[in-house]
């Protein structure tokens, strides 16, 4: 029995950025182990696993290939050279960018170096970083939305182990029905987000203990 093939380990920071390849539906079998989806696949659906696909060289097509818009939801958010394209995107002034970030995750060493590159002053930029609505849980999700077309979906962080090294799922639409149903619940979340950073910002300070 053959072994298992395995994607490479993508770029780390300060290494050669991985060359970025044109986005083609029709073409991302190049990122399966295999080489090729299973007959009877859904047109508009594409899965990929971690460790034994290239997700990161998937991810990395993906985000480039944006001309509109990116609207993020992302949990674990460390990945250097995904980020470097999203900025990339903001300086273009084309793109609209939306990104919610969740708050416990943020305040992770390198997540922190990442953000403090980023400038939320660009006109089509919005950023926010918070928790769930409810209770203040953890915002747990892992998705993207390329131009209000493409939505990534699944268990996948941005970060090095989570899109190579651990088992982990992405799944990918180009459906736009499913893209605008999730569209708004991820308008909902950075709504609460922004309100959640403001609130911090203008919260009173205590009052003084009475003696």
């Amino acid at each position: 029995m053959s072994a298992v093939t395995t994607a490479p380990a993508h770029p780390t920071e300060g290494s050669a950025v991985a060359q970025r390849a044109p986005f083609a539906w029709n073409e991302l079998a190049q990122y399966k182990a295999e080489g090729r989806f299973l007959d009877g696949y859904p047109e508009d659906f594409r899965t990929f696993w971690s460790p034994r696909d290239k997700v990161h060289e998937l991810l990395v097509s993906l985000l480039s290939s944006a001309q509109h818009s990116l609207v993020l939801n992302m949990f674990g958010y460390d990945d250097d050279e995904l980020d470097g394209i999203i900025r990339e995107k903001i300086g273009s002034e084309n793109v609209y960018v939306q990104m919610s970030l969740d708050k416990t995750q943020a305040q992770g060493v390198h997540e922190k170096q990442i953000l403090a590159k980023w400038g939320n002053d660009a006109i089509g930029t919005s950023i926010a970083i918070g928790t769930s609505a409810v209770h203040h849980a953890i915002s747990h999700l892992k998705i993207v939305i390329v131009d209000g077309v493409y939505t990534v979906k699944g268990s996948t962080n941005w970060s090095l182990s989570g899109e190579g090294e651990q088992d982990n799922e992405l799944t990918l639409s180009r459906n736009a029905v499913i893209a605008a149903e999730t569209r708004a619940v991820l308008d909902i979340n950075h709504d609460w987000m922004l309100k959640q950073m403001k609130g911090a910002r203008t919260a009173p300070a205590a009052p003084a203990a009475t003696r």
